[in-house]
């Protein structure tokens, strides 16, 4: 994503990127859509002068919606399985 930091896209949709990840990798993929968001720590500017951006992520790992700040739509109920 540092080909997007001269001038961010303010949305993104990111469909299924931890696939191929485990679950430490899916930790740091998370780790980074929060801390570069609009809604992360620091709501103003980074370092860099970027302001963060919004993303719809698509997962199907648990790992990965657990760290979600918000879940919109449908999503696996861990109790029917």
């Amino acid at each position: 994503m540092d080909g997007f930091s001269y001038r961010p896209s303010p949305f993104f949709i990111l469909d299924e990127v931890d696939a191929a990840l485990d679950n430490l990798n899916v930790a740091k993929v998370a780790g980074f859509i929060r801390s570069k968001s609009c809604e992360g720590p620091s709501r103003n500017q980074d370092a860099d002068g970027s302001t963060g951006f919004q993303s719809i992520v698509i997962s199907l790992k648990d790992s990965f919606y657990d760290k979600a700040e918000a879940l919109v739509g449908v999503y696996r109920d861990s109790e029917r399985r």
